[in-house]
C-alpha cells in the first residue's frame, strides 16, 4: 500500500510539474527544456518502480502457487495415512473423500504447471513444478498405492471421467521413474537459485511402488470373468418372471408407503417370482431411494436448489424413486415399483440435515455404470447399494465379504436398523398375501426374523 501511494505521488508530482512549466515555456525556452528533462526523469522513475513491482508480483504469485500444492499435499498425506492403518476395510465415504482430494490435488498440480509456463509471468527455476510433480506421487505411491486395496480404489476411481483423474496413472508413473527423479536431483543440487528447503523437497525420493501388481492383475482376471458372467445372466434371469407381484396395484399399500415415505429413504423390494431374485444373496433383491414429493422437497427448502435441479424434472413426473439396475441409473413411479411380494423402508437417521451433501453426491453418481463385479471399493461403478453408500456420507454400512472383494447387498443396508447404536430406523414391511388382494404390516419383530437374528 506504501508503495502504490509513493507512486500515486510521484505521478501526480510528475504532472503538477508539467502544468507548473506550460507557463515558463513562453517566457524561457531554456527553463522549458530543463523541466521537460525533469518531467522524463520522473516518468522513468514511475516507470522503473512499476517494471520491479511487477516483478516481485509475478515471483510471489509462482511462490505462492507452488507453496500452497506443498500444503495441500501435506495435508491430503495426513488423510491418506489414517485411511491406510485399516486400507483392508475402507468405507465408501472414505473412497469417496480419497477422490475428492486426489481430483483436489491433481487439479493443482496441473494448475501450478500452468503458472510456470505463463510467459507473462516469468517464473524462475521452471524445475520446480517438476520437482513438485516428484514429491506429489512418491508421497502418494508412500500412502496410497503401497497398500492392495487402497491401490484399486485409484485403479477405479480413474476410469470415471467425471473424477477428472482419466490421465493420473500416466503422472504417476512419468513422475515416479528413478531416471527422472536423479536427473532432477541433480539439477537442484547445482542450483544456486534454489533454497535448501526446495531442494530436499524430493531429496527421499527414490521411485514408488507400481500400479501393475501382479495380484492385482491375477485378481482383476477373476473378477472380469465373474463380471462377464453375472452381466450375461443377469439380463436374462430380470426377464425370467413367472406371475406379478402380490402387492401390485393394491391401493391401500400404496397409500401407506405415501404416508410413511420421506425424502431420502431407503426402499427395498423382494420379488419371488423373479429368477434375478435368487441371485443376490440375502432376503432383499433390490434397494432404491425415494427422492420425495414436490411439496415434501419444497418444504424441506431442496427443490430450487441448484444441487436438486438433476432430479426435478422426474420427481415432477412422478418418478421418485432413483435405483440404478443393470440397464443403468433409472427413476421410477410408486405405482411401478410396487409389482412386489414384500416392501420396506428405513430411515438414515438424521439424513434431511444433510440433504444438499447427499442430493451433490447422489448427482455424482448419475454418469456411471452398473457394477457387475460386485466390487464396493471400485467407484467407477455401482450396484444399487453402492449407490447409496457413495451418496450418503460417513455411514458405516455393513458389508459382504468374499475371497476376492468386499460387496454390499441391499440387506447391508437394512442391517443398519439392527446395530447396537443404529444408523438408520425401522420404518416399515409390507408383506403381500397369496390372494394377491391382502397384505400383513409387519412391525420390528418381525423386521429382525428376516435377518435370522434375535433384537
Amino acid at each position: 500500500m506504501k508503495k502504490l501511494l509513493l507512486l500515486s505521488f510521484i505521478v501526480v508530482l510528475g504532472l503538477g510539474n508539467a502544468h507548473a512549466q506550460e507557463e515558463t515555456i513562453v517566457s524561457d525556452n531554456n527553463t522549458y527544456v530543463e523541466n521537460t528533462e525533469s518531467v522524463e526523469e520522473s516518468t522513468s522513475a514511475t516507470e522503473k518502480l512499476l517494471a520491479v513491482d511487477s516483478v516481485i508480483a509475478n515471483i510471489n504469485v509462482c511462490d505462492a502457487t507452488l507453496r500452497e500444492h506443498i500444503d495441500l499435499v501435506q495435508s491430503t498425506d495426513t488423510y491418506f495415512l489414517q485411511v491406510n492403518d485399516h486400507a483392508s476395510e475402507v468405507s465408501s465415504y472414505e473412497i469417496t473423500q480419497i477422490q475428492k482430494k486426489l481430483t483436489q490435488r491433481f487439479l493443482s498440480l496441473k494448475h501450478l504447471f500452468n503458472v510456470y509456463d505463463d510467459v507473462v509471468l516469468n517464473c524462475k527455476n521452471k524445475i520446480m513444478p517438476t520437482a513438485a510433480a516428484i514429491y506429489d506421487f512418491t508421497q502418494v505411491g508412500k500412502t496410497i498405492f503401497g497398500s492392495k486395496s487402497l491401490r484399486r480404489v485409484v485403479k477405479g476411481l480413474v476410469k470415471f471421467e467425471d473424477y477428472k483423474l482419466t490421465d493420473y496413472i500416466a503422472y504417476y508413473d512419468r513422475y515416479t521413474n528413478k531416471k527422472l527423479i536423479n536427473h532432477i536431483q541433480e539439477k537442484l543440487e547445482a542450483s544456486t537459485d534454489i533454497n535448501e528447503n526446495d531442494k530436499t523437497m524430493i531429496s527421499k525420493a527414490d521411485g514408488a511402488p507400481s500400479v501393475k501388481a501382479l495380484s492385482d492383475i491375477s485378481v482383476r482376471g477373476t473378477t472380469a470373468i465373474v463380471a462377464g458372467a453375472a452381466r450375461i445372466w443377469g439380463f436374462i434371469s430380470d426377464h425370467l418372471a413367472w406371475r406379478e407381484g402380490r402387492l401390485k396395484d393394491n391401493a391401500e399399500a400404496k397409500s401407506l408407503l405415501e404416508t410413511n415415505l420421506r425424502p431420502l429413504d431407503l426402499i427395498y423390494e423382494k420379488r419371488t417370482f423373479l429368477l434375478s431374485n435368487y441371485t443376490i444373496p440375502g432376503h432383499w433383491g433390490h434397494v432404491g431411494i425415494w427422492l420425495g414429493t414436490k411439496e415434501e422437497l419444497i418444504e424441506m427448502g431442496v427443490w430450487d436448489k441448484d444441487y436438486f435441479a438433476p432430479f426435478r424434472e422426474f420427481v415432477e413426473a412422478g418418478r421418485s424413486i432413483i435405483e440404478i439396475r443393470k440397464e443403468g441409473i433409472n427413476y421410477q413411479s410408486l405405482d411401478t415399483f410396487i409389482n412386489l411380494d414384500e416392501v420396506a423402508v428405513t430411515r438414515v437417521r438424521n439424513i434431511a440435515d444433510h440433504a444438499e451433501e447427499v442430493f451433490a453426491e447422489l448427482a455424482v453418481q448419475l454418469n456411471k455404470k452398473y457394477d457387475f463385479k460386485f466390487d464396493a471399493r471400485t467407484a467407477d461403478k455401482i450396484t444399487c447399494a453402492e449407490l447409496i453408500a457413495f451418496s450418503y456420507g460417513d455411514v458405516r454400512w455393513h458389508e459382504t465379504k468374499t475371497l476376492f472383494q468386499i460387496s454390499l447387498r441391499p440387506d447391508d443396508m437394512a442391517l443398519s436398523t439392527l446395530d447396537e447404536e443404529p444408523a438408520s430406523d425401522f420404518i416399515l414391511y409390507l408383506k403381500g398375501n397369496k390372494d394377491k388382494k391382502t397384505f400383513q404390516n409387519l412391525d420390528f419383530d418381525e423386521w429382525t426374523k428376516v435377518f435370522k437374528l434375535k433384537k
